[in-house]
């Protein structure tokens, strides 16, 4: 990553630093070269080893700061995120999910979907996703504005609309067909189903740069206690100055040359040490954004359905749907709520939702139609370098039908055995491949039904799916 690579550049060159060690520490220097006896210059070799640290607390403040490690915890978040929901949900007719993910692309995504869930006819289904407000500050002129919208950054886009989320899904199976193909298909339209999502809250974020200064110094002295513990530090100067006065051109350098000279070997001699603070620092920003990435989420969401068209009867006596005829359109409410374990690297997500027609046709006992109720654990399994970090999880699905799921209101229709009202259960589980440092993921899943919909027969089945998250358009190029 840029952080990364740039704390490792500065870091080979702070050896070459002039002037930290003569200037922090120049009677120090001074007394060494200056030693004429054996005596003198163990004081003065005693008196650099205990205060050498001054130098590398100097080299460390130098590298380490606020601004540049939130950036850094913002791109670890990104880069393991697998709490993005890119497709579409369970009742879509082509879908990789049976419980949906929390958070939707921080500016816009798309996804394609085969294989449905509780659906009785799978499909395939192209699913766009878009935030808005994000949009509108990610075009805007300000210079990295768009990475820092990509990256979740609070510190910039503060608006109250940034919390909304648009999503629209289209079944590519619909549209005018031939009477030689399936019969449950739209005569018009490929539309089958928008969605808006609100952010209750996400706590899943660094914070403001004012609240994570107070964390970034917290951890910094985590890091700094940890190996000024080190006593191997001391050894090492130790070491190194004693190496410089047995050398045998010491006796014959002038004074200005031998301070020079215990300059340099401080400096070599710190510089591994700053090399084991930082990375000591960048696993602990690392511990960091776990911690955060497994923070609660709240997700509250609604949901427009345009079920599918019969353009031939279907069923005889009875017919379970006429020719031409569309069920009621449906409208759901769904919470989305995400809870990790940082130390496990497992994320539970719950689905609470419940669906209504949105007419009571004859024959119809109301207007509900089912309840869901879905729970995943997802594990992120070890990160791949420049490509980001693959999931595995376990899925249950409880599907409650209140009464026939299209809801036609057709007595001949709620009399068809096929179609009355029960309980659905799915078990999914899928494994989920991260390409382009995680902008593109490609879930594929297997998921064993009771029934579905509209068949009271057991169900096996397995779905692929390819999602983008393509706001990473808007940012710079990722190392």
């Amino acid at each position: 990553m840029r952080l990364t690579t740039s704390l490792l550049l500065l870091l080979a060159a702070a050896p070459q630093l002039p002037g930290q060690s003569a200037i922090i520490l120049k009677r120090e220097i001074g007394r060494l070269a200056t030693a004429t006896s054996a005596g003198d210059r163990d004081d003065a070799i005693a008196e650099l080893k205990s205060n050498a640290i001054k130098i590398r607390a100097a080299r460390v403040d130098k590298t380490v700061d606020a601004a540049a490690s939130k950036k850094q915890v913002e791109e670890l978040l990104a880069f393991r995120r697998a709490d993005v929901q890119a497709g579409g949900g369970s009742g879509a007719s082509g879908s990789t999910s049976s419980v949906l993910s929390p958070l939707l692309p921080a500016i816009f995504g798309f996804a394609f979907e085969t294989g449905g869930i509780t659906r009785t006819v799978s499909g395939n289904t192209i699913t766009l996703k878009l935030n808005p407000a994000a949009l509108v500050c990610a075009t805007s002129t300000t210079p990295g504005m768009a990475e820092r919208v990509e990256r979740r950054d609070v510190d910039v886009c503060k608006t109250f609309w940034k919390r909304f989320g648009v999503t629209a899904s289209f079944d590519t199976g619909r549209g005018d067909k031939s009477k030689d193909l399936a019969n449950l298909q739209a005569i018009n339209s490929q539309f089958s189903d928008l969605t808006a999502r609100f952010e209750v809250f996400n706590r899943r974020t660094p914070g403001p740069l004012v609240e994570f200064e107070k964390e970034a110094k917290t951890l910094a002295n985590q890091v700094a206690d940890f190996n000024a513990t080190n006593p191997a530090f001391e050894a090492n100067v130790e070491t190194t100055l004693r190496a410089q006065v047995a050398d045998p051109k010491w006796a014959t350098q002038s004074v200005e040359d031998r301070a020079k000279r215990v300059a340099d070997a401080l400096d070599a001699a710190v510089g591994d040490a700053v090399e084991n603070i930082l990375v000591n620092w960048k696993a602990a920003l690392k511990a960091y954004a776990r911690s955060v990435g497994s923070k609660a989420v709240l997700t509250a969401e609604y949901g427009y359905q345009q079920p599918d068209l019969a353009t031939d009867p279907i069923g005889t006596e009875p017919v379970v749907v006429p020719k031409g005829v569309r069920p009621p359109n449906l409208h759901s409410a769904r919470l989305i709520y995400a809870q990790g374990v940082a130390s496990r690297n497992l994320d539970f997500t719950a689905n609470l939702s419940g669906t209504f027609f949105e007419e009571v046709r004859p024959g119809m006992s109301g207007q509900f139609r089912d309840f869901r109720a879905g729970l995943e654990g997802k594990f992120k399994l070890r990160e791949i370098a420049n490509y980001g970090a693959p999931t595995l999880s376990f899925a249950g699905l409880y599907v409650y039908l209140h009464q026939p799921p299209l809801g036609l209101g057709i007595t001949a229709f709620n009399q068809a055995d096929v179609n009355k009202r029960g309980n659905i259960g799915v078990f999914q589980t899928k494994l989920e491949f991260p390409t382009a440092n995680n902008n593109i993921r490609i879930p594929v899943s297997f998921t064993y039904s009771n029934r579905t919909e509209l068949i009271k027969e057991s169900d096996v089945r397995g779905q692929i799916g390819i999602s983008f998250n393509l706001g990473s358009l808007f940012g710079e190029k990722k190392n």
